[in-house]
C-alpha cells in the first residue's frame, strides 16, 4: 500500500494512497462513496480541476505541484470540507495533480501551502 506523508514531521496524510490514472478511475473518482475514511486519500495525477458534483459525501482536496523526480509534491492550495454537490468546479491552474482526502483532514493535521508532501518506503 502507498503511504503519502509530510516532509517536515513525518505526519501521515495517507496511510493508502490510491492513484487515479485509467480513463475509468478518474472518471468515477470518489462517486458513489459513502465513506471516506481518514487514512485514505485519492490522487489525480495531471489534474488541476475537480468537480463535485454526483458526490454525496464532503472532502478536503489539496492542489499539488510534482516533483516527478523524486515524488514530492509541493502544495499549491488547499480547500477543506467542500461539499457535495458544489455548483462550480474547484481549480488551480499551477497545479499538476490534485489530491482528494477525507472532509476534515486538512485542518486536523493544519496542512498549508507550501508544505512538501512524499511517498514513504
Amino acid at each position: 500500500m502507498t503511504k503519502l506523508i509530510r516532509t517536515s514531521d513525518q505526519v501521515c496524510v495517507a496511510a493508502r494512497l490510491n492513484f487515479a490514472r485509467s480513463y475509468f478511475s478518474r472518471l468515477k473518482g470518489l462517486i458513489g462513496k459513502k465513506q471516506f475514511d481518514f487514512g485514505e486519500g485519492l490522487l489525480f495525477p495531471k489534474c488541476n480541476s475537480i468537480h463535485m458534483w454526483m458526490m454525496s459525501i464532503p472532502i478536503d482536496v489539496v492542489f499539488l505541484k510534482s516533483n516527478a523526480k523524486n515524488s514530492e509534491w509541493t502544495i499549491l492550495s488547499v480547500y477543506p470540507q467542500l461539499k457535495p454537490w458544489k455548483l462550480f468546479p474547484v481549480s488551480d491552474v499551477k497545479a499538476d495533480d490534485v489530491l482528494e482526502l477525507p472532509a476534515g483532514l486538512i485542518d486536523s493535521i493544519s496542512l498549508k501551502k507550501g508544505e512538501v508532501l512524499c511517498i514513504a518506503s
